[in-house]
């Protein structure tokens, strides 16, 4: 951006997203399918295994919305805009997530719906980096003060 090319910077951007967005969703595909055998190799007790599993077949296929969010996050950051996705993130990683977290285990306590906290606040947060991103003027200069 310093050298005033921006097409390479879009382009780079682009390339950057879509590359950790199917890189992301290349894994959970193999998360969603292998969960048990990954899983295993660090335990093989049936109850870990059997919630385990639960963990991935509900989160796995959302890793696309992380990486989204964390590469739109990075390319904000390095164009010198960190407070948005800082905002993004503490509102809707930290407060959001854990506000959903302990209302849903208030309501119920089924373990699942801890699990679909991940992929809920992933999908949110990629959603708002996605507009933020196509919408806002993130590559104007940075004022110095």
């Amino acid at each position: 951006m310093g050298a005033g090319k921006l097409d390479r910077v879009k382009a780079g951007c682009r390339f950057g997203l879509l590359a950790s967005v199917l890189a992301a969703e290349c894994i959970g595909v193999v998360v969603f399918f292998f969960g048990p055998q990954l899983i295993s190799l660090f335990n093989s007790d049936p109850a870990v295994l059997a919630i385990g599993q639960k963990q991935c077949r509900i989160e796995s296929l959302f890793f696309c919305m992380l990486a989204f969010s964390h590469t739109v996050a990075g390319i904000c950051r390095g164009a010198g805009k960190a407070t948005v996705p800082m905002l993004v993130m503490l509102g809707i990683w930290c407060v959001l997530r854990i506000t959903y977290i302990t209302v849903a285990m208030r309501l119920c306590h089924d373990i699942r719906l801890l699990f679909w906290a991940y992929p809920l606040t992933w999908t949110i947060s990629a959603g708002i980096f996605f507009l933020y991103y196509r919408y806002s003027h993130w590559m104007d200069p940075v004022k110095e003060e």
